[in-house]
């Protein structure tokens, strides 16, 4: 059956907005902006909802590219021709079943009180400390107070850093980062306003990034879950994603085993709270005080779609001997040029058997997208992690000369 895809990207804000009753002043314009990415996903006959216009020349530019027919809607379709549609969101919340429900698609709701649970880091966090795999020191706070006695006895000095990290996050956002045992007035005010909601927050010391991973997995109603695969994940500094490597060789998934073998083990117990779909684990490997390699399996739990599930969907555009993978880059309108005409002029000087297929347009109703986003195809892996660097560098460098 064909798929209705709707991205509510915003689904950890409406989630804490169901749970606490509070306004979260989510931007909807995610919608829009983020649609293209369910190109990843999106098969022949499937419907992509996107609230706004498209340029002509990149939908002519995904059938060049060989994507499979897909229709960019922004109107609903009829409660007739809705019932022949499978609604697929970006996550359930009660906010999007009501509204696929009043559009006239079938929908299940068993999913979205166990959807609210397993999104919740209180459900990982209970898991880790369960299983002993938490970050030394990390721990749950529900009041000011016990936040604060917690980084006395958190903080060995002044320099130790840490993050502070609200009950539904993402990708680096719903989070603040210090340094010290001192709360600043500005991280104080954020943490009193989500504990004042009754939303539990979680301190985890700060640790030395290596690298990071994240294993896709669909959990069904009945049977073992299903393992989808794994992806490197590539994010900035700040912890925010920037795109995945997408086929992983022998060496890279048998270092990741052991994550896996975890991922697995959590898949079942989701599956046990009545929560069917898509879920996705990022782990991390990081460098603890002693400069010792660690790694952390479960440091989130997404029970929906991710990046790097959609990510995983572009394997089918590839040949046995290919590598790929799908970056992303924030895009600003002063930077005065278009994404398509800056990614011309970088691949000039890219290796001649590299492939790049941008995967968004250069602008969605007039304005360019906050994220652009292209999909990167080597003949081998040097050649693959040399365009992602050049990309990157290309992209820092149009930053700072534009301000």
């Amino acid at each position: 059956m064909p798929r209705f895809l709707y991205g509510n990207f915003d689904f950890e804000h409406q989630l804490t907005g169901e749970t606490y009753g509070t306004s979260t002043g989510a931007a909807a314009s995610l919608t829009s902006s983020l649609a293209c990415c369910w190109l990843g996903l999106a098969e022949a006959g499937d419907q992509i909802y996107l609230p706004a216009t498209l340029p002509r020349e990149f939908t002519e530019q995904l059938a060049t590219s060989g994507f499979p027919p897909v229709e960019f809607t922004s109107e609903w379709p009829t409660a007739k021709a809705a019932r022949s549609l499978n609604f697929v969101p970006w996550g359930w919340s009660n906010e999007v079943a009501k509204l696929a429900e009043a559009k006239g698609f079938a929908i299940e709701t068993g999913v979205l009180s166990a959807a609210s649970t397993v999104n919740a880091r209180s459900f990982s966090f209970q898991l880790e400390t369960d299983w002993e795999l938490a970050l030394p020191g990390s721990c749950r706070v529900e009041s000011l107070e016990s936040l604060e006695q917690a980084m006395q006895a958190f903080c060995d000095s002044d320099d130790s850093s840490w993050v502070l990290k609200a009950n539904f996050s993402m990708s680096a956002r719903e989070r603040m980062c210090g340094r010290g045992s001192k709360l600043s007035e500005p991280i104080r005010g954020w943490a009193a306003k989500r504990l004042t909601q009754g939303q539990p927050l979680f301190l985890e010391p700060w640790v030395e990034r290596m690298s990071e991973a994240g294993i896709q997995l669909e959990i069904p109603a009945v049977g073992e879950p299903t393992l989808i695969g794994l992806t490197v994940l590539l994010n900035d500094t700040r912890g925010q994603y920037r795109g995945s490597r997408i086929n992983v060789d022998d060496s890279t998934l048998q270092q990741w085993q052991p994550v896996i073998d975890v991922a697995n083990r959590v898949a079942r117990v989701v599956q046990q709270t009545g929560y069917t779909g898509p879920v996705g684990i990022d782990a991390m490997q990081y460098r603890d005080a002693e400069g010792n390699m660690r790694v952390r399996p479960l440091q989130d739990l997404n029970a929906r779609y991710t990046m790097g599930r959609l990510a995983l969907g572009f394997q089918r555009f590839l040949t046995a001997d290919q590598v790929a993978s799908w970056l992303h880059f924030p895009w600003k309108e002063s930077y005065g040029i278009d994404f398509s005409n800056w990614l011309r002029c970088v691949t000039q000087q890219l290796p001649g058997d590299v492939s790049v297929r941008p995967t968004s347009p250069d602008r969605i109703e007039g304005q360019p997208p906050r994220l652009a986003s292209l999909l990167l195809i080597a003949e081998n892996d040097t050649d693959l992690q040399a365009t992602e660097a050049a990309l990157h560098d290309a992209h820092n460098e149009l930053n700072q000369t534009t301000g």
